[in-house]
């Protein structure tokens, strides 16, 4: 089943690139640039020191802007669920703020910080924090009521309450969540280099816009959309991981029963 899944994404992919090429043989460069031309700017970006200089800035802001929203999220995302006083002054809040728009970020941010990498990060960080502080929440109020009720009669250490109940309960939330955060991630660290600084990926797309680079603007799109890929299948290796130990956790708790 894999096998023929993986044959059906080569073909589709086979066929998306036939119609691009055949395209760009009815449209000129500006509009749709051949595959080859693109290929060609993607290869000269590989010995361009400058390219790798503003990846390497790219992927430091975003992963770095990730990590920090992430641990901000479940850390107020466990401090509004242990406190049910604070959870409902600042849950609408949060609600509200996952409903911003990226775009309005940005502008507050230009208003707000000088333009350097710092603005760059604190956009992403507000832009997906809201999504993991709910994963976090919708987990924890996940938690069975039951097994809490059974592990404290039975007085269970609170060691093992959260090893075997709290966790398999929370952590595939939180990954989902997490999943969704990085994709976002990527979208927001190109749109914010673009408008607010002058390196990284999204830097070199508003010159290339500037220049009417179409092909350099499809290069550095293909390569931003490769660093996305490469992050979300090191993150879905992790949470088949977690999945594999939520399992044998789950049939740790049975025993309570």
């Amino acid at each position: 089943m894999i096998l023929k899944d993986k044959r059906i994404q080569m073909v589709s992919l086979v066929i998306i690139l036939a119609i691009w090429q055949l395209l760009s043989y009815i449209y000129p460069p500006i509009i749709i640039p051949s595959l080859t031309e693109v290929f060609k700017i993607m290869i000269s970006y590989i010995t361009d020191n400058t390219f790798i200089l503003d990846l390497s800035l790219t992927i430091f802001r975003g992963i770095s802007a990730y990590f920090i929203a992430m641990i901000l999220g479940i850390g107020i995302g466990i401090i509004l669920y242990s406190n049910k006083v604070l959870n409902k002054i600042f849950y609408p809040y949060v609600v509200v703020f996952q409903s911003v728009p990226r775009i309005s970020w940005i502008l507050l941010a230009m208003m707000w910080f000088s333009l350097n990498s710092q603005i760059v990060i604190f956009i992403i960080i507000i832009t997906i924090l809201p999504i993991i502080i709910l994963n976090t929440l919708e987990g924890l109020n996940n938690i069975d009521n039951e097994l809490m009720e059974m592990a404290a009669v039975f007085k269970i250490r609170r060691k093992k309450v959260i090893k075997d109940i709290y966790l398999p309960s929370v952590v595939p939330y939180i990954l989902a969540g997490a999943k969704v955060a990085l994709g976002i991630t990527w979208k927001t660290v190109i749109m914010a280099e673009l408008l607010t600084v002058q390196t990284g990926i999204g830097a070199r797309m508003s010159y290339a816009r500037d220049s009417l680079a179409t092909d350099h603007i499809l290069a550095l799109t293909v390569y931003i959309v490769l660093i996305g890929y490469l992050f979300q299948f090191i993150l879905t290796r992790v949470s088949n991981y977690v999945g594999r130990w939520k399992k044998n956790e789950g049939n740790t708790v049975k025993k309570y029963n």
